[in-house]
């Protein structure tokens, strides 16, 4: 081990470095799920409010949905967030699986 004297924002700080045996790997980057294809004109989309992951999707395709209705169920930063649908419709398109990681403003549900 050697140890090295480093300064940092006019601080000095000792500190003590190990080398180790270099190890040849690959570092691959994760693979995304392919993109699924989405067919909707945008005013019937039921969009992730928040980011997380789906704990579970309530409806199926073609199941008629009421405005205020639970259509799934997103964990973020351990609490579950019921996703409830802004309007009136009938399934036409699910785009998330249990499971699924989502970003805010993804595209959960497609209504007609």
């Amino acid at each position: 081990m050697k140890v090295y004297k480093v300064k940092v924002n006019g601080k000095v700080y000792e500190v003590e470095v190990e080398a180790v045996d270099e190890v040849k790997g690959n570092i691959e980057a994760p693979i995304k799920k392919a993109e699924k294809e989405v067919k909707s004109e945008g005013s019937n989309d039921i969009l992730a409010p928040i980011a997380g992951k789906v704990l579970s999707v309530k409806v199926n395709v073609g199941d008629s949905v009421k405005k205020g209705q639970t259509v799934a169920v997103i964990e973020a930063m351990k609490l579950e967030n019921e996703i409830q649908s802004a309007f009136d419709g009938k399934v036409k398109q699910i785009l998330v699986s249990n499971g699924d990681d989502v970003r805010n403003k993804d595209v959960l549900i497609v209504l007609e």
